[in-house]
């Protein structure tokens, strides 16, 4: 694993392109090294946002969190990675993945043969990427003698896959360079690296491990520990929310109840079903302090890129907790 702590941010895609790109300026004045966009198959477009936000930063690495390669074929986000990249000189990180699957069923998308899917998603990609011509003809993709269009500004730019389930863990070790896993508690953190650690080439680059997190520091503001909670809330919402629960050693039948929940009565009904032991395991919350220390905890666990949510309040105290955590592990 990859030891320098390098703390980040990221967007649901909730706020506008200009408040996203402040806010990720603010971000790397703070000191952070990354940026991350996540990405409905309807909503507003990752790679437009993180282009705008190459224009106004110079350092920060430019990542998606995630793409997927349904809406998105592999060949096509190979290029737009390359051009992402070539755009901010050397910063884009390829986030692939499933995502929220229930947005891609409306769509007619066949999700089956995830871990199949995600393998090649990633050869094509890092094979393009390489300047490799791909010939690949399976269930999922068809591609005849492909070639990018474009000689990249770098040929070896990092990919990380989003996992949650054991199996999809064990596949991030064995072809991506990094893993995008939900912060959770110390068992399930720790157990989902040991699956991809056991199945690391030996001769594999430092394995990268970044964690969407979310985290509201004083934990006593209501209005911080909703936002934290709505957040959470809209992920568990995801056909995989049973599963991740259960992992974390949380009721699985808790993700219907929030599901329900935002059904019938909206985001506030779904961030009251949020409970005190979601709470407790899957968000860090509390004192300046505390939320300094969760984060060195979780570093200790194996977590050196946790992704700090931001979702349009003042980030200021979140970004100083940050900047604390990182002086600490410096």
């Amino acid at each position: 694993m990859s030891n320098s702590f390098r703390p980040g941010v990221w967007f649901q895609g909730g706020l506008n392109v200009g408040t996203t790109v402040e806010l990720a300026v603010r971000a790397e004045s703070a000191g952070v090294d990354s940026v991350w966009l996540a990405e409905g198959p309807v909503a507003r477009d990752a790679f437009i946002t993180l282009s705008a936000i190459a224009t106004k930063t110079s350092h920060v690495e430019l990542a998606t969190g995630v793409v997927n390669p349904f809406t998105r074929h592999p060949a096509q986000l190979a290029a737009s990675f390359a051009t992402l990249d070539e755009l901010s000189q050397g910063r884009a990180v390829a986030g692939v993945g499933f995502g929220a699957r229930d947005f891609l069923l409306p769509l007619g998308v066949d999700v089956s043969k995830p871990l199949t899917t995600a393998r090649e998603m990633v050869q094509i990609i890092r094979g393009l990427l390489n300047r490799e011509t791909i010939e690949l003809h399976s269930e999922k993709f068809e591609l005849d003698n492909v070639r990018l269009g474009l000689r990249p500004f770098r040929q070896s730019l990092p990919i990380y896959l989003a996992a949650t389930g054991p199996k999809m863990c064990a596949l991030a070790g064995q072809v991506a360079d990094g893993i995008y896993l939900l912060y959770g508690t110390q068992s399930y953190v720790t157990s989902s690296l040991a699956l991809a650690g056991e199945k690391r080439p030996v001769d594999a680059a430092p394995f990268r491990v970044a964690s969407p997190t979310l985290m509201a520091v004083d934990g006593d503001d209501s209005r911080a520990l909703t936002g934290a909670k709505i957040g959470l809330g809209l992920m568990l919402t995801e056909p995989n929310g049973e599963g991740l629960l259960e992992a974390n050693g949380i009721d699985p039948e808790l993700a219907q109840r929030i599901r329900d929940a935002l059904s019938t009565g909206g985001v506030k009904a779904l961030a009251a079903a949020v409970d005190e032991t979601i709470v407790d395991k899957l968000i860090i919350s509390g004192s300046h302090a505390e939320c300094v220390e969760r984060l060195v905890e979780a570093y200790g666990w194996g977590v050196n890129e946790p992704q700090i949510l931001l979702a349009g309040e003042d980030p200021t105290v979140t970004l100083k907790v940050l900047a604390d955590t990182k002086q600490v592990l410096a």
